[in-house]
Formats: structure tokens, sequence, C-alpha cells
């Protein structure tokens, strides 16, 4: 049985509305990337930038927290210093990737 798209959105915003507000959640396995404690979001260093979970078809929950390890809320971004992409070699060079913005889109 195939249930309508009102209702898929019905249960999925039920789902979201039962997390409490401030706590977050790394997507990706820390065994891969590292999850930061402050902002409970996955980053690393991927082809000489940094990335960081974000929250950008997710944004309606922006209010409440940054990351999501939900169905749909997998995303990500490189991040900008001082008007650039953010250069680095290891995931370590990325520590402090919470204090950064995204250049450019939030996506999957």
């Amino acid at each position: 049985m195939k249930m309508s798209l009102a209702l898929s959105a019905m249960m999925f915003f039920t789902i979201i509305s039962l997390i409490k507000p401030g706590e977050g959640a790394c997507a990706w396995p820390e065994s891969q990337y590292p999850c930061d404690e402050q902002s409970h979001c996955s980053y690393g260093c991927k082809e000489g930038l940094c990335w960081s979970q974000c929250g950008g078809a997710c944004a309606f929950f922006e209010g409440r927290k940054k990351c999501y390890d939900l169905p749909g809320c997998r995303e990500w971004c490189y991040l900008e210093k001082d008007g650039k992409y953010y250069p680095c070699v290891e995931h370590t060079d990325c520590v402090e990737s919470y204090k950064y913005t995204c250049k450019g889109a939030c996506t999957w």
C-alpha cells in the first residue's frame, strides 16, 4: 500500500519534532570522519579542502541544531576561511570546522 505524500511528510515531521533541541548527530561514522564535540557535526579533509556536515534542506530545523543523522539530512559543504576555500592535508587541519561557514551550497 502506497502512502500519500502528505502522510509521509506528516510522519517525517512528527518524528523530527520528538528530537530534543540542542541535540545533534554526526552523520558519518567516526571511523571514517571525525565528529566535532561542540557542533555534533562530521567534518574532515577531502581532496585538499576542509568540509563539514551542514543543514541545507533541513533548514527547517536550523534553529534547533546544525547537524542531523536523519534520512535526507546527510548533507555537507566545503568550508570558507578568509573568503577562500579552507585548505587542508589531513582531518586534523579542519578541527575547528564549526567556526566556519559553507563556501557554496550545503548539499548531498
